[in-house]
């Protein structure tokens, strides 16, 4: 007759889930210490160069501990968790088994008191609880046995404040640095997205020395004001710099429909503007895309949603996120549609910030992706002669995301002084 089955606790490492894969980041956990899985059951899912991945469980287990959070970059074959799974069914590759351990004590009752006293939150939500300053302790739980989600941070606490305008509440998100030693920086996302599609970008500034300043533009996102038209829209990001920033240098970073923005408070504030960055920046050239201006209007199924998104060159989505996406836009579809005419209507767009940008004497630097298939890279020969223009190889729309560590280089240090 056998003995008693042992547990036997085992570290997990990222798997290879594409043949050209080296590493992936992290987006977000779905089991969390302490957490009981079955084969199959989805672990995490990571962000590869090429798509959203799901990592699924090889084994029954007990997650124990995550050993890399939400955001981390992880190179292949890197630990990931550790995990306590019953010897003999083979350890889940690729791990190494660790020790040898008496079997597993029941879990805790839903209402345990923790020996740390700290809110249960999941790796996710205590990193953008950290980035924002927010106190865990005074955000509600959503997820299983209470316990603190992205979600829930997002939603209700990471450092999202509401700021009064005449056009109503703009949202605004902001990073601050350990030790302010350069001026704010003001990130104006473009048609259809939000604060959060800056990704790290903020954090990467902060740790620059910026303060950052993350908006919602109106009828996006979490903000409630409305803009039927750019001056209204322009107001109410003035009203909030009013309120948030009413003195010194700011610079000032626009992506498409935010281009335009920016390129308008630019006007606005004058001297008080060290540098203006425009990321494939709408305004300037005869056409854009009525293809993805139309899919996004109009889309009613994910597929179709895929397709739009697809225009952008961002990464594939999930379904489950597909479906997530699809009705936050549908939610945003009134407000959103004053904004999208007056940017283009069938394929020839509304509005020219070339004599704009012509009165400007900050600085100026201009990013194209010559991929880009919203705007066309050539509308670069628009901009005063001055500018400092780069276009990116491989790029598309989003120049952000797919060369992070040169936007933010650009907006921290400014393009390279020409040699003589």
């Amino acid at each position: 007759m056998g003995g008693p089955v042992m547990d036997m606790q085992t570290v997990l490492t990222l798997p290879r889930l594409g043949e050209t894969m080296e590493q992936a980041r992290v987006t977000d956990w779905l089991k969390a210490p302490g957490d009981a899985f079955r084969r199959g059951d989805v672990l995490l899912e990571v962000e590869t160069d090429k798509t959203v991945v799901e990592v699924p469980a090889l084994q029954d287990g007990v997650l124990l501990t995550h050993l890399v959070a939400a955001g981390d970059m992880v190179d292949l074959h890197q630990p990931i968790a550790e995990v306590r799974v019953a010897a003999g069914e083979g350890a889940p590759a690729p791990a190494a088994p660790r020790v040898a351990i008496a079997p597993m004590a029941p879990n805790p009752a839903p209402d345990a008191v923790r020996a740390d006293a700290r809110p249960a939150a999941s790796p996710r939500a205590r990193a953008l609880a950290r980035q924002a300053g927010v106190d865990l302790a005074g955000l509600a739980g959503s997820g299983r046995r209470g316990r603190i989600t992205g979600a829930d941070v997002v939603a209700g606490g990471d450092g999202v404040q509401q700021v009064a305008t005449p056009q109503g509440p703009l949202a605004l998100r902001r990073v601050t640095p350990v030790k302010a030693t350069g001026a704010p920086i003001l990130l104006l996302h473009g048609l259809f997205d939000d604060g959060r599609g800056w990704r790290d970008l903020p954090q990467r500034l902060a740790r620059a020395g910026h303060p950052v300043l993350v908006p919602d533009l109106p009828g996006h996102g979490a903000s409630e004001a409305r803009a039927d038209d750019l001056d209204s829209a322009t107001a109410a990001l003035a009203a909030l710099l009013d309120r948030v920033a009413p003195d010194g240098p700011l610079r000032l970073v626009g992506h498409s429909l935010g281009a335009v923005l920016a390129t308008r408070l630019a006007v606005l504030l004058g001297n008080r503007v060290e540098r203006l960055v425009l990321l494939s920046p709408a305004g300037l050239g005869p056409r854009l895309n009525p293809d993805f201006l139309d899919l996004m209007a109009a889309a009613e199924t994910p597929a179709a949603l895929a397709r739009a998104l697809s225009l952008l060159g961002a990464v594939p989505l999930s379904g489950a996120a597909l479906a997530t996406e699809l009705a936050t836009l549908r939610k945003r579809r009134a407000a959103t549609a004053p904004l999208a005419r007056l940017l283009a209507v069938a394929g020839i767009q509304q509005t020219d910030i070339a004599p704009q940008l012509d009165t400007l004497a900050c600085p100026l630097v201009a990013l194209f992706g010559l991929n880009d298939r919203i705007v066309n890279w050539q509308d670069c020969a628009s901009l005063p002669a001055r500018t400092a223009i780069h276009l990116l190889r491989d790029a598309g729309h989003q120049p952000h995301t797919s060369a992070a560590d040169l936007v933010a280089r650009l907006i921290i240090q400014g393009p390279p002084t020409p040699q003589p």
